[in-house]
Order: C-alpha cells, then sequence, then structure tokens
C-alpha cells in the first residue's frame, strides 16, 4: 500500500494536536480543582465575616435603641419640667419680644417662659399687614411730619421709639393706624438688653416680609448691641432659620416645645451663646452649649 506523505503529515499533526488537546483539558481540570478549592475557602471565610458583622451589627442596633430610649426619656423629663429648669434664670434680664408676623403670632408662649425664668418684659408687640399698607404709611407720615415712604422706614422709626421717653404715645399712634398690635410695654421698656423676634411664616414664602420688617429690625438693633434671637415653632412651613443665620442672629427653630423654651432661656442668660438650636437638619445642636 503507498501510504501518501501528506496523509502522513497530517496524521501526525492530528495526534500532536490530540496530545496538545488532552494536556490542555487535564490542566484545566486540575486547576478548576484548585480553583474550586480557594472559591469554598474564599466563601468560608466571607461567611464567618459576615456571621462576625451580624453580631456587631445587632449588638449596636441595640446600642442605638437604647440611646434612642434615654434621649427620647430627657426630652420627656425636660418637657415635663421646664418651669423648674428655667426658675431665676433671667433675673435682672430685661427682654423685648416682637412678632414679625400678625398671622403667626405666638409671643404669649415667650411671654410665659420669660416670666416663669423671673425676666422682665419690656415689651412685646406684634407687627401687622397695615404695615404694607402704602395708603397707611402715607397717613402716618403725614400726621406724625415725618418723611415715611416704606415699610422699612417704619420699622426704623418703631425701633428709634422705643429708645426714646415717650414711647408709648409715640407706638399707640402706630396702633391705631392698625400698623401694630401693643401686647405689653413695661415702664422701663428702654432698659432692654434682648429681644426675641418671633419669625417663621405659614404662607407660601415669607422672604419679602422677612427683608422689610426683620431684617431693618436686626440691623437697628445690632447698631444699639443688643442681644436679638430669632425663634419659630416647630410645625413652621416658611422657616426663617437660614434667613436669621445669615445675617448672624442665634436661631432657635422649637420654641414651642420645652426643649425650645430652655434653649431660649440659656441664650437670652449668655448673649455669648451663638448658633442654630432645635430640630432642624443643619443645626448646630438640639440644645446650646459652650465649649
Amino acid at each position: 500500500m503507498h501510504i501518501n506523505m501528506k496523509y502522513y503529515i497530517v496524521s501526525i499533526g492530528a495526534i500532536f494536536i490530540s496530545l496538545g488537546i488532552g494536556i490542555l483539558v487535564g490542566y484545566n481540570l486540575n486547576y478548576d480543582q484548585e480553583l474550586s478549592k480557594q472559591q469554598a475557602s474564599v466563601i468560608s471565610d466571607l461567611d464567618s465575616k459576615f456571621d462576625s458583622l451580624k453580631v456587631t451589627n445587632d449588638n449596636l442596633e441595640k446600642s442605638l435603641a437604647d440611646l434612642n430610649e434615654d434621649y427620647d426619656k430627657a426630652i420627656a423629663f425636660i418637657n415635663d419640667n421646664v418651669d423648674s429648669l428655667v426658675a431665676d434664670k433671667l433675673i435682672d434680664k430685661n427682654i423685648g419680644i416682637i412678632s414679625t408676623n400678625q398671622d403667626n403670632d405666638y409671643t404669649s408662649e415667650i411671654k410665659d417662659i420669660i416670666t416663669k425664668a423671673n425676666g422682665n418684659v419690656s415689651f412685646d408687640i406684634v407687627i401687622n399687614n397695615n404695615i404694607f399698607n402704602e395708603q397707611k404709611i402715607e397717613e402716618l407720615s403725614t400726621k406724625l411730619n415725618l418723611e415715611m415712604k416704606s415699610t422699612k422706614d417704619v420699622m426704623v422709626y418703631i425701633e428709634k421709639i422705643l429708645s426714646e421717653n415717650n414711647a408709648t404715645t409715640k407706638l399707640r399712634e402706630l396702633e391705631d393706624a392698625n400698623m401694630i398690635k401693643i401686647n405689653a410695654l413695661n415702664e422701663n421698656y428702654q432698659s432692654y438688653d434682648s429681644v426675641v423676634m418671633a419669625g417663621g411664616n405659614n404662607g407660601k414664602s415669607g422672604k419679602d416680609q422677612y427683608e422689610n420688617i426683620d431684617k431693618v429690625l436686626i440691623e437697628t438693633l445690632k447698631d444699639k448691641d443688643k442681644n436679638i434671637v430669632g425663634v419659630q415653632q416647630s410645625n413652621t412651613k416658611f422657616s426663617y432659620v437660614d434667613l436669621y443665620s445669615n445675617d448672624k442672629v442665634t436661631t432657635i427653630d422649637n420654641i414651642d416645645e420645652g426643649l425650645g423654651k430652655l434653649s431660649l432661656v440659656m441664650v437670652l442668660q449668655d448673649s455669648n451663646i451663638a448658633g442654630k438650636f432645635g430640630n432642624l437638619e443643619g443645626s448646630d445642636s438640639i440644645i446650646p452649649y459652650k465649649k
């Protein structure tokens, strides 16, 4: 039988190729076994670490739950005992209160906590919506023979007369024009060293109102080195906290809570305490503290 050389070469090549494939398959099978062993070892190690992490996480969750329970108890204690906690903290302190929005007037709560801390309320004034009435402003300007063209002018005037001897008469004129409401005016109103501004707005926006009322008061009061505290209730729809903070005014965003009332007394007692206090995101702390 004649052997074709091409057939011979192809046959030899096929044998070597088959041998190479066999070696490769054998190597891969052995490699897969080693890989499987390594994978099994890694999985076992991960399972062990997972179990350890789960135990740690469970312990942390329990610790957090315990801390939250302690926190809730502390808050409840303060809310239930705020009157005794603030007693006599504001002796010899003379404090004015100005509510900058008649539609969101809660000055009675502020006056109550100041009084319970034995502080003196120098004045308690609410700014009415008519402060924006151009006709009312013009009539008042003519009556008082003063150049007042805007809400800002009236606010400057209000702050100015609170430093004068005859403020009662002039404030009554503003009250007759329904621009303000006078809840209280102490005989020694001029001696005030701090002012609590009751802000916040439950409307769509209060920025314009803030610019024309609160900001003007802040600027004029700062010129006289008065301690200013901006407060609002915890359910306020349009917060003034950031606006006050931008003007370097200490804020409390939960004045309707016992914790907020304690915070108010603390910052009125010590004018060196500054910051944003309360429940809102971005607050410095829940209550004031000195570093």
